[in-house]
Protein backbone atom coordinates (compact mmCIF):
# COMPACT_ATOMS: atom_id res chain seq x y z
CA UNK A 1 0.00 0.00 0.00
CA UNK A 2 1.05 3.24 -1.15
CA UNK A 3 2.55 5.73 1.87
CA UNK A 4 0.64 9.15 0.75
CA UNK A 5 2.15 10.87 4.03
CA UNK A 6 5.70 9.99 2.48
CA UNK A 7 5.33 10.36 -0.59
CA UNK A 8 2.72 13.78 -0.68
CA UNK A 9 6.46 15.93 -1.07
CA UNK A 10 7.55 13.96 -3.64
CA UNK A 11 4.23 14.19 -5.84
CA UNK A 12 4.01 18.04 -4.86
CA UNK A 13 7.67 18.51 -6.54
CA UNK A 14 6.45 16.10 -9.31
CA UNK A 15 3.51 18.44 -10.34
CA UNK A 16 5.97 21.71 -9.71
CA UNK A 17 8.37 19.88 -12.27
CA UNK A 18 5.99 19.33 -14.23
CA UNK A 19 4.36 23.04 -14.72
CA UNK A 20 7.74 24.19 -14.57
CA UNK A 21 8.40 22.17 -17.94
CA UNK A 22 4.91 23.39 -19.59
CA UNK A 23 6.25 26.69 -18.99
CA UNK A 24 9.83 26.87 -20.08
CA UNK A 25 9.26 24.73 -23.12
CA UNK A 26 7.77 27.67 -25.06
CA UNK A 27 11.14 29.40 -24.61
CA UNK A 28 12.86 26.89 -26.76
CA UNK A 29 14.01 28.21 -29.82
CA UNK A 30 13.71 26.45 -33.55
CA UNK A 31 16.79 26.45 -34.72
CA UNK A 32 16.73 26.33 -38.78
CA UNK A 33 18.47 23.20 -40.13
CA UNK A 34 17.20 23.30 -43.68
CA UNK A 35 19.72 22.13 -46.23
CA UNK A 36 19.80 22.70 -49.90
CA UNK A 37 23.03 22.26 -51.97
CA UNK A 38 24.79 21.63 -49.09
CA UNK A 39 24.15 24.79 -47.53
CA UNK A 40 22.47 24.92 -44.52
CA UNK A 41 20.65 27.97 -43.29
CA UNK A 42 22.78 29.66 -39.99
CA UNK A 43 19.04 30.96 -38.59
CA UNK A 44 18.02 30.20 -35.01
CA UNK A 45 13.77 31.00 -35.12
CA UNK A 46 11.48 32.21 -32.15
CA UNK A 47 7.99 32.92 -32.04
CA UNK A 48 6.26 34.58 -29.55
CA UNK A 49 2.97 35.20 -30.98
CA UNK A 50 0.14 35.34 -34.09
CA UNK A 51 2.57 35.67 -36.56
CA UNK A 52 1.95 35.59 -40.34
CA UNK A 53 3.08 32.55 -42.34
CA UNK A 54 4.29 33.03 -45.77
CA UNK A 55 7.83 33.34 -47.94
CA UNK A 56 10.66 36.09 -47.62
CA UNK A 57 13.73 36.61 -50.27
CA UNK A 58 17.02 38.23 -48.82
CA UNK A 59 20.50 38.14 -49.65
CA UNK A 60 22.98 36.30 -46.81
CA UNK A 61 26.93 36.90 -46.54
CA UNK A 62 29.16 36.26 -44.22
CA UNK A 63 33.12 36.43 -43.34
CA UNK A 64 34.30 34.14 -45.37
CA UNK A 65 32.57 32.03 -48.60
CA UNK A 66 29.90 32.60 -51.09
CA UNK A 67 27.38 34.91 -50.95
CA UNK A 68 23.40 33.75 -51.32
CA UNK A 69 20.10 35.08 -51.99
CA UNK A 70 17.80 33.05 -50.19
CA UNK A 71 13.99 32.52 -50.57
CA UNK A 72 12.64 30.78 -47.35
CA UNK A 73 9.40 30.24 -45.59
CA UNK A 74 9.11 32.04 -42.23
CA UNK A 75 9.48 28.96 -40.40
CA UNK A 76 12.94 28.96 -42.02
CA UNK A 77 12.89 26.20 -44.12
CA UNK A 78 14.80 27.07 -47.56
CA UNK A 79 12.60 26.86 -51.09
CA UNK A 80 14.80 28.49 -53.42
CA UNK A 81 18.93 29.07 -53.12
CA UNK A 82 21.19 31.18 -55.80
CA UNK A 83 24.68 31.23 -55.05
CA UNK A 84 27.66 33.77 -55.88
CA UNK A 85 30.93 34.35 -55.56
CA UNK A 86 32.04 38.04 -53.98
CA UNK A 87 30.80 39.94 -50.93
CA UNK A 88 28.16 40.97 -51.40
CA UNK A 89 27.13 38.92 -54.29
CA UNK A 90 23.74 39.88 -54.17
CA UNK A 91 21.75 43.55 -53.72
CA UNK A 92 17.95 43.99 -53.25
CA UNK A 93 15.55 41.59 -54.53
CA UNK A 94 11.68 42.84 -55.31
CA UNK A 95 8.82 40.59 -55.91
CA UNK A 96 7.62 42.47 -59.03
CA UNK A 97 4.97 39.75 -60.08
CA UNK A 98 3.46 36.15 -58.63
CA UNK A 99 6.02 33.43 -58.34
CA UNK A 100 8.62 36.22 -59.72
CA UNK A 101 11.57 38.45 -58.47
CA UNK A 102 13.44 41.17 -59.66
CA UNK A 103 17.16 40.88 -58.40
CA UNK A 104 20.66 42.46 -58.56
CA UNK A 105 23.76 40.44 -58.48
CA UNK A 106 25.38 37.81 -60.84
CA UNK A 107 28.00 39.48 -61.24
CA UNK A 108 29.48 41.70 -58.55
CA UNK A 109 31.55 44.82 -59.81
CA UNK A 110 34.18 46.09 -57.71
CA UNK A 111 36.20 48.86 -57.33
CA UNK A 112 33.44 51.57 -56.91
CA UNK A 113 32.15 53.40 -54.02
CA UNK A 114 29.48 50.82 -53.94
CA UNK A 115 28.65 47.20 -54.76
CA UNK A 116 27.34 47.71 -58.32
CA UNK A 117 25.56 44.23 -59.92
CA UNK A 118 23.99 43.12 -62.89
CA UNK A 119 19.93 42.85 -62.77
CA UNK A 120 17.99 39.87 -63.28
CA UNK A 121 14.26 38.61 -63.22
CA UNK A 122 14.31 35.05 -61.80
CA UNK A 123 10.52 33.01 -62.16
CA UNK A 124 10.49 30.99 -58.98
CA UNK A 125 7.33 28.75 -60.10
CA UNK A 126 9.76 27.38 -64.01
CA UNK A 127 13.15 28.44 -61.79
CA UNK A 128 13.96 30.51 -65.16
CA UNK A 129 15.83 33.74 -65.44
CA UNK A 130 15.79 36.77 -67.63
CA UNK A 131 19.33 38.24 -67.24
CA UNK A 132 19.65 42.27 -68.11
CA UNK A 133 23.86 42.22 -68.14
CA UNK A 134 24.19 46.00 -69.09
CA UNK A 135 21.37 47.03 -66.37
CA UNK A 136 24.01 47.98 -63.69
CA UNK A 137 22.88 49.31 -60.57
CA UNK A 138 24.21 50.35 -56.88
CA UNK A 139 22.34 50.37 -53.74
CA UNK A 140 18.67 49.97 -55.16
CA UNK A 141 16.62 49.14 -58.61
CA UNK A 142 12.88 49.76 -59.72
CA UNK A 143 11.07 48.32 -62.78
CA UNK A 144 8.56 48.97 -65.24
CA UNK A 145 6.96 45.82 -66.60
CA UNK A 146 4.77 48.64 -68.71
CA UNK A 147 7.67 49.82 -70.96
CA UNK A 148 10.55 46.75 -69.73
CA UNK A 149 12.81 49.78 -68.52
CA UNK A 150 14.59 50.14 -65.13
CA UNK A 151 14.94 53.01 -63.17
CA UNK A 152 19.32 52.94 -61.29
CA UNK A 153 21.14 54.01 -59.12
CA UNK A 154 24.99 55.28 -59.87
CA UNK A 155 27.27 56.91 -57.86
CA UNK A 156 30.03 59.04 -59.46
CA UNK A 157 32.90 61.12 -58.07
CA UNK A 158 32.62 65.01 -59.75
CA UNK A 159 35.77 67.04 -58.67
CA UNK A 160 34.30 70.74 -57.38
CA UNK A 161 37.26 73.31 -56.94
CA UNK A 162 39.83 71.07 -54.79
CA UNK A 163 37.30 68.67 -53.57
CA UNK A 164 36.84 65.27 -54.88
CA UNK A 165 32.76 64.69 -53.65
CA UNK A 166 30.89 61.62 -54.24
CA UNK A 167 27.39 62.27 -56.17
CA UNK A 168 24.64 60.34 -57.48
CA UNK A 169 22.38 59.77 -60.45
CA UNK A 170 19.35 58.33 -60.96
CA UNK A 171 19.24 56.77 -64.48
CA UNK A 172 16.83 55.01 -66.44
CA UNK A 173 17.43 52.40 -69.03
CA UNK A 174 16.16 50.13 -71.51
CA UNK A 175 16.82 46.56 -71.35
CA UNK A 176 20.07 46.56 -73.34
CA UNK A 177 21.32 49.26 -70.70
CA UNK A 178 20.86 52.47 -72.99
CA UNK A 179 20.56 55.72 -71.06
CA UNK A 180 16.62 56.77 -71.60
CA UNK A 181 16.84 59.98 -68.73
CA UNK A 182 19.05 60.72 -66.20
CA UNK A 183 18.73 63.03 -62.90
CA UNK A 184 21.73 64.30 -60.95
CA UNK A 185 21.79 65.54 -57.07
CA UNK A 186 24.59 67.80 -58.04
CA UNK A 187 22.37 70.24 -60.23
CA UNK A 188 19.53 70.12 -57.42
CA UNK A 189 20.81 69.33 -53.98
CA UNK A 190 23.09 72.67 -52.42
CA UNK A 191 26.12 71.28 -51.01
CA UNK A 192 25.96 73.09 -48.20
CA UNK A 193 23.24 70.84 -47.14
CA UNK A 194 26.28 68.23 -46.65
CA UNK A 195 26.17 66.23 -43.81
CA UNK A 196 28.19 67.86 -40.69
CA UNK A 197 29.54 64.77 -39.40
CA UNK A 198 31.84 64.87 -42.60
CA UNK A 199 30.45 61.41 -44.43
CA UNK A 200 33.61 60.11 -46.66
CA UNK A 201 34.22 57.47 -48.61
CA UNK A 202 37.48 55.48 -49.61
CA UNK A 203 37.86 54.83 -53.30
CA UNK A 204 41.04 53.26 -55.18
CA UNK A 205 41.82 56.85 -55.95
CA UNK A 206 41.61 58.09 -52.11
CA UNK A 207 39.31 59.49 -49.81
CA UNK A 208 36.04 61.67 -51.19
CA UNK A 209 33.37 63.33 -49.62
CA UNK A 210 30.09 61.00 -49.53
CA UNK A 211 27.79 63.58 -50.20
CA UNK A 212 24.40 62.32 -50.76
CA UNK A 213 24.66 58.51 -50.29
CA UNK A 214 21.48 57.85 -52.52
CA UNK A 215 19.94 54.52 -51.02
CA UNK A 216 16.69 53.86 -51.90
CA UNK A 217 14.30 54.50 -54.76
CA UNK A 218 10.39 54.45 -55.14
CA UNK A 219 9.00 54.72 -58.33
CA UNK A 220 5.62 55.72 -59.49
CA UNK A 221 6.23 54.91 -63.37
CA UNK A 222 2.30 55.38 -64.14
CA UNK A 223 2.05 59.20 -63.05
CA UNK A 224 5.94 59.66 -63.83
CA UNK A 225 7.27 60.74 -60.32
CA UNK A 226 10.27 59.26 -58.27
CA UNK A 227 10.73 59.25 -54.66
CA UNK A 228 14.26 58.96 -54.20
CA UNK A 229 15.88 59.11 -50.24
CA UNK A 230 19.70 60.74 -49.77
CA UNK A 231 20.83 59.11 -46.12
CA UNK A 232 23.21 61.81 -45.40
CA UNK A 233 20.76 64.26 -45.96
CA UNK A 234 18.25 62.50 -43.86
CA UNK A 235 15.58 63.78 -46.50
CA UNK A 236 13.32 61.86 -49.34
CA UNK A 237 12.51 63.97 -52.28
CA UNK A 238 9.54 63.70 -54.83
CA UNK A 239 10.77 64.06 -58.18
CA UNK A 240 9.04 65.20 -61.07
CA UNK A 241 9.92 62.54 -63.87
CA UNK A 242 8.93 64.77 -66.91
CA UNK A 243 10.72 67.84 -66.10
CA UNK A 244 12.96 67.08 -63.76
CA UNK A 245 12.33 69.11 -61.18
CA UNK A 246 11.99 68.51 -57.37
CA UNK A 247 8.32 68.46 -56.42
CA UNK A 248 8.97 68.86 -52.64
CA UNK A 249 11.32 67.52 -50.14
CA UNK A 250 10.69 66.26 -46.94
CA UNK A 251 13.41 65.53 -43.67
CA UNK A 252 15.70 67.83 -42.30
CA UNK A 253 16.23 69.97 -45.44
CA UNK A 254 12.74 69.64 -46.85
CA UNK A 255 9.92 72.43 -46.74
CA UNK A 256 7.37 69.99 -44.82
CA UNK A 257 7.08 71.47 -41.66
CA UNK A 258 8.38 68.47 -38.86
CA UNK A 259 5.81 67.52 -36.35
CA UNK A 260 7.38 65.83 -33.05
CA UNK A 261 4.88 63.66 -30.43
CA UNK A 262 3.05 67.05 -29.27
CA UNK A 263 1.87 67.71 -32.61
CA UNK A 264 4.16 71.01 -31.94
CA UNK A 265 7.21 71.76 -34.83
CA UNK A 266 10.61 70.17 -34.10
CA UNK A 267 12.94 72.37 -32.97
CA UNK A 268 16.92 70.98 -34.30
CA UNK A 269 20.05 70.68 -31.61
CA UNK A 270 23.02 72.49 -31.94
CA UNK A 271 22.27 74.88 -34.48
CA UNK A 272 21.24 72.09 -36.84
CA UNK A 273 17.58 71.86 -38.88
CA UNK A 274 15.58 69.06 -37.04
CA UNK A 275 14.77 65.51 -38.25
CA UNK A 276 12.42 62.84 -37.49
CA UNK A 277 14.56 59.91 -38.76
CA UNK A 278 18.85 59.87 -39.55
CA UNK A 279 20.62 58.05 -41.75
CA UNK A 280 17.64 55.73 -43.34
CA UNK A 281 17.04 53.07 -45.76
CA UNK A 282 14.19 51.31 -47.91
CA UNK A 283 12.15 54.68 -48.69
CA UNK A 284 8.79 53.07 -49.69
CA UNK A 285 5.15 54.86 -50.59
CA UNK A 286 2.78 52.59 -49.44
CA UNK A 287 -0.26 54.72 -49.35
CA UNK A 288 -0.41 58.15 -50.77
CA UNK A 289 1.42 60.43 -48.40
CA UNK A 290 2.30 58.13 -46.46
CA UNK A 291 5.74 56.49 -46.56
CA UNK A 292 7.97 53.58 -44.64
CA UNK A 293 11.64 53.85 -43.95
CA UNK A 294 13.98 52.04 -41.68
CA UNK A 295 15.50 54.70 -39.51
CA UNK A 296 19.07 53.54 -38.80
CA UNK A 297 19.28 56.48 -36.16
CA UNK A 298 23.01 57.43 -37.12
CA UNK A 299 24.87 60.19 -36.83
CA UNK A 300 21.72 61.88 -35.25
CA UNK A 301 22.21 65.32 -34.39
CA UNK A 302 20.41 65.25 -31.34
CA UNK A 303 22.26 62.46 -29.89
CA UNK A 304 24.73 60.90 -31.69
CA UNK A 305 25.21 58.15 -29.25
CA UNK A 306 21.46 56.85 -28.90
CA UNK A 307 22.09 53.76 -31.02
CA UNK A 308 18.21 53.26 -31.46
CA UNK A 309 17.35 52.16 -34.92
CA UNK A 310 13.39 51.91 -35.39
CA UNK A 311 10.84 50.77 -38.26
CA UNK A 312 9.12 53.92 -38.89
CA UNK A 313 6.19 55.26 -40.84
CA UNK A 314 6.03 58.87 -41.95
CA UNK A 315 2.80 60.56 -42.92
CA UNK A 316 2.56 63.76 -44.68
CA UNK A 317 -0.22 66.72 -45.17
CA UNK A 318 0.42 68.39 -48.47
CA UNK A 319 -1.89 71.12 -47.42
CA UNK A 320 -0.73 72.18 -44.36
CA UNK A 321 2.99 71.14 -45.77
CA UNK A 322 3.21 69.31 -42.09
CA UNK A 323 4.47 65.62 -41.66
CA UNK A 324 4.68 63.32 -38.64
CA UNK A 325 5.53 59.76 -37.41
CA UNK A 326 2.28 58.03 -37.69
CA UNK A 327 3.59 54.89 -36.32
CA UNK A 328 7.57 53.82 -34.74
CA UNK A 329 8.68 50.68 -33.21
CA UNK A 330 12.17 51.77 -31.54
CA UNK A 331 14.13 48.78 -31.52
CA UNK A 332 16.68 47.28 -28.20
CA UNK A 333 20.17 48.69 -28.75
CA UNK A 334 21.29 45.24 -29.14
CA UNK A 335 19.53 45.84 -32.71
CA UNK A 336 21.17 48.92 -33.58
CA UNK A 337 21.74 49.18 -37.29
CA UNK A 338 23.74 52.22 -38.60
CA UNK A 339 24.57 50.67 -42.16
CA UNK A 340 21.24 48.99 -44.52
CA UNK A 341 18.11 47.46 -43.39
CA UNK A 342 14.28 47.56 -44.62
CA UNK A 343 10.97 48.01 -43.55
CA UNK A 344 8.21 45.44 -45.20
CA UNK A 345 4.50 45.84 -44.12
CA UNK A 346 3.30 42.22 -43.92
CA UNK A 347 -0.21 40.55 -45.05
CA UNK A 348 -1.34 41.06 -42.01
CA UNK A 349 -1.15 44.52 -40.86
CA UNK A 350 2.57 43.54 -39.03
CA UNK A 351 5.67 45.13 -40.00
CA UNK A 352 9.09 43.20 -40.73
CA UNK A 353 12.06 44.62 -40.12
CA UNK A 354 15.51 43.99 -41.36
CA UNK A 355 18.39 44.80 -38.44
CA UNK A 356 20.82 43.53 -41.17
CA UNK A 357 24.52 44.59 -39.71
CA UNK A 358 26.93 41.45 -38.86
CA UNK A 359 27.27 43.07 -35.83
CA UNK A 360 25.37 45.15 -33.89
CA UNK A 361 28.16 46.36 -30.70
CA UNK A 362 29.54 49.46 -32.07
CA UNK A 363 30.74 52.90 -30.24
CA UNK A 364 27.11 54.25 -30.53
CA UNK A 365 26.04 51.35 -27.62
CA UNK A 366 29.07 50.70 -26.30
CA UNK A 367 29.09 51.00 -22.18
CA UNK A 368 32.16 53.71 -20.55
CA UNK A 369 34.34 50.38 -19.62
CA UNK A 370 34.61 49.76 -23.34
CA UNK A 371 31.78 47.00 -23.08
CA UNK A 372 28.51 46.17 -23.73
CA UNK A 373 25.62 44.54 -21.91
CA UNK A 374 24.22 42.44 -24.52
CA UNK A 375 25.71 39.01 -26.07
CA UNK A 376 26.00 40.12 -30.09
CA UNK A 377 24.63 38.57 -32.81
CA UNK A 378 24.87 39.16 -36.64
CA UNK A 379 21.83 39.72 -38.88
CA UNK A 380 18.45 39.83 -37.63
CA UNK A 381 14.81 40.11 -38.57
CA UNK A 382 11.80 40.94 -36.55
CA UNK A 383 8.44 41.08 -37.08
CA UNK A 384 6.12 43.36 -35.13
CA UNK A 385 2.29 43.81 -34.79
CA UNK A 386 0.64 46.86 -35.17
CA UNK A 387 0.64 47.65 -31.76
CA UNK A 388 4.29 47.72 -30.84
CA UNK A 389 4.86 43.72 -29.56
CA UNK A 390 6.92 41.34 -31.18
CA UNK A 391 5.75 38.01 -32.62
CA UNK A 392 8.85 36.41 -34.13
CA UNK A 393 12.65 37.19 -34.68
CA UNK A 394 15.16 35.26 -36.92
CA UNK A 395 18.99 35.78 -35.92
CA UNK A 396 22.02 34.62 -37.53
CA UNK A 397 25.59 34.63 -35.99
CA UNK A 398 27.61 37.29 -35.65
CA UNK A 399 29.51 37.81 -39.22
CA UNK A 400 26.32 37.20 -41.22
CA UNK A 401 25.23 40.28 -43.09
CA UNK A 402 21.59 40.97 -44.98
CA UNK A 403 21.29 43.91 -46.85
CA UNK A 404 17.33 43.72 -47.40
CA UNK A 405 14.79 41.53 -46.67
CA UNK A 406 11.64 40.92 -48.95
CA UNK A 407 8.05 39.24 -48.39
CA UNK A 408 7.03 37.21 -51.53
CA UNK A 409 3.06 38.28 -51.30
CA UNK A 410 1.85 35.73 -53.68
CA UNK A 411 1.49 33.53 -51.13
CA UNK A 412 -1.60 33.32 -49.22
CA UNK A 413 -1.02 34.25 -45.78
CA UNK A 414 -2.11 32.29 -42.99
CA UNK A 415 -1.63 33.07 -39.32
CA UNK A 416 -0.10 30.57 -37.14
CA UNK A 417 0.47 31.14 -33.18
CA UNK A 418 3.69 29.05 -30.82
CA UNK A 419 3.78 31.37 -28.77
CA UNK A 420 7.12 32.43 -25.64
CA UNK A 421 7.28 35.67 -23.76
CA UNK A 422 8.95 37.95 -25.95
CA UNK A 423 12.38 39.60 -24.89
CA UNK A 424 11.29 42.55 -26.06
CA UNK A 425 10.12 45.78 -24.30
CA UNK A 426 5.97 46.76 -26.26
CA UNK A 427 6.47 50.31 -26.77
CA UNK A 428 3.32 52.52 -27.46
CA UNK A 429 2.48 52.19 -31.47
CA UNK A 430 4.02 55.23 -32.08
CA UNK A 431 6.41 57.64 -29.87
CA UNK A 432 6.31 60.35 -31.60
CA UNK A 433 3.10 60.85 -33.77
CA UNK A 434 0.61 63.74 -33.73
CA UNK A 435 -1.89 63.02 -30.98
CA UNK A 436 -4.94 63.98 -33.52
CA UNK A 437 -3.83 61.93 -36.60
CA UNK A 438 -4.52 58.45 -37.49
CA UNK A 439 -2.70 56.10 -36.53
CA UNK A 440 -2.44 51.94 -37.19
CA UNK A 441 -4.52 50.09 -34.70
CA UNK A 442 -4.23 46.43 -33.08
CA UNK A 443 -5.64 43.53 -35.51
CA UNK A 444 -7.49 40.82 -34.27
CA UNK A 445 -4.06 38.95 -34.28
CA UNK A 446 -2.33 41.43 -31.87
CA UNK A 447 -4.88 40.79 -29.12
CA UNK A 448 -4.38 37.18 -29.70
CA UNK A 449 -1.00 37.68 -29.32
CA UNK A 450 -1.37 39.69 -26.10
CA UNK A 451 -3.90 37.51 -24.12
CA UNK A 452 -2.17 33.66 -25.51
CA UNK A 453 0.47 34.28 -22.46
CA UNK A 454 -2.37 34.16 -20.18
CA UNK A 455 -4.12 31.55 -21.62
CA UNK A 456 -0.97 29.27 -20.94
CA UNK A 457 -0.27 30.15 -17.48
CA UNK A 458 -4.02 29.57 -16.99
CA UNK A 459 -3.52 26.04 -18.10
CA UNK A 460 0.09 25.98 -16.30
CA UNK A 461 -2.20 26.50 -12.71
CA UNK A 462 -4.80 24.78 -13.54
CA UNK A 463 -2.64 21.56 -13.69
CA UNK A 464 -1.16 22.22 -10.39
CA UNK A 465 -4.49 22.89 -8.67
CA UNK A 466 -5.90 19.76 -10.18
CA UNK A 467 -2.91 17.73 -9.05
CA UNK A 468 -2.88 19.23 -5.89
CA UNK A 469 -6.68 18.41 -5.39
CA UNK A 470 -6.18 14.46 -6.62
CA UNK A 471 -3.18 14.22 -3.68
CA UNK A 472 -5.93 15.29 -1.41
CA UNK A 473 -8.62 13.27 -2.41
CA UNK A 474 -6.32 10.06 -2.19
CA UNK A 475 -4.96 11.10 1.09
CA UNK A 476 -8.46 11.10 2.82
CA UNK A 477 -9.29 8.17 1.20
CA UNK A 478 -5.79 6.32 2.51
CA UNK A 479 -6.88 7.41 5.88
CA UNK A 480 -9.79 6.09 5.84
CA UNK A 481 -8.19 2.82 5.24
Amino acid sequence: MINFRKGRKTVYMVAIATALVLVFSSYTPVLSSSTVDGFTLPCTIKTYGSAWNGEIVFDLYGTTGPSYLVVMDTNGTVLDLRESTGTPGYGPAYNIAPNTLLFEGEPLEVGGAWPRWATHIWNLASNTTENFPNVISEHYIQYDPVNNTFLTLQAYVRQVGSNSILMDKIVQVNAEGNVLWTWDTYNHIPLSEASPFDETVSLPRGTVEDFSHANSLFWDYNDSVIYLNLRNQNTFYAINQTTGNIIWACGEFGNFTLLGANGQPLKGANGLPPSLWYHSHDLREVAPDIFTMFNNDYDNNTNPDDGHSSLMEVTLNETSMTAYVSWNWEAPISYYNYFGGSTVILPNGDYLGDFGDSSHQEPQNELPNGSWNFSDTGAAFAEVNPAGHVVRTWTFPVGYYVYRVEALTNVTPVVTASPSPSPFPSPSPSASSKPASPIPTSSPSSWASLILPFIIVGIVVAVIVIVALVILILERRAKVF
